[in-house]
């Protein structure tokens, strides 16, 4: 099912307003879409909304590069 801003914020993080929860349930509802798994996207979707790096597997690469 597809998540409203609304929606989203309400099951997935309740400190997230306006364009922050508009991104975070486009970014959730692409990537279910895609056949992402849903905990995936969920924790995807708020990273991003939030301008954290989207995934932490991510972010360890990136620092192993600069070493």
């Amino acid at each position: 099912m597809p998540w409203t801003p609304q929606s989203f914020a309400a099951k997935h993080n309740h400190g997230l307003k306006g364009a922050s929860a508009s991104k975070a349930a486009r970014i959730a509802n692409g990537m279910l879409k895609a056949g992402v798994p849903e905990g995936e996207a969920i924790a995807t979707a708020n990273a991003r909304a939030e301008g954290r790096p989207e995934h932490r597997k991510l972010s360890q690469a990136l620092m192993s590069r600069r070493s």
